[in-house]
């Protein structure tokens, strides 16, 4: 009898993505992972294959701030069941309108202070109460400290 599918994905919207299919919860022959980005998102997949062999369980958890890294990040905590993203709503800044996807996504490309999610986004530009909540996913975002064991 077959396992249920099993899909993992992190990505950039229209930019980077890797994504996991598995038959089985652990390695064993039957994962296919696929990603597509730009070059330095695919030269870290690549040596991260390099490195760690194609068992992506088996990866460790990137250090750094790049959008590459945080991507690969996303993923492999993910895959080991820990990925806790810090705020739940589709929304985080009422006043303006801004989904959270979109913070996030800025973050991930590069907007790693408070000062940059907001004029890039407008979050946080008329009451200020989404202030926290912002600077919640920058600090899990930019977290370095993730544990950076082997699977």
């Amino acid at each position: 009898m077959e396992s249920a599918k099993k899909l993992v994905e992190a990505k950039v919207d229209g930019r980077d993505q890797i994504k996991l299919e598995s038959l089985d919860s652990q390695s064993d022959g039957k994962n296919k992972v696929s990603f597509i980005g730009c070059f330095e998102f695919t030269q870290l997949v690549k040596n991260y294959r390099a490195t760690f062999g194609n068992d992506v369980y088996k990866w460790p958890v990137p250090g750094g701030n790049s959008h590459a890294e945080m991507v690969i990040r996303e993923f492999v905590l993910k895959l080991k069941g820990t990925w806790d993203y810090p705020y739940k709503d589709d929304e985080i800044c009422h006043c303006r309108q801004v989904k959270t996807k979109t913070v996030d996504q800025a973050i991930v490309n590069g907007a790693h202070t408070y000062e940059l999610a907001s004029r890039w986004t407008g979050c946080s530009t008329a009451c200020g109460t989404c202030k926290p909540d912002v600077e919640k996913i920058m600090a899990h975002q930019n977290d370095l400290n993730h544990d950076q064991t082997f699977f």
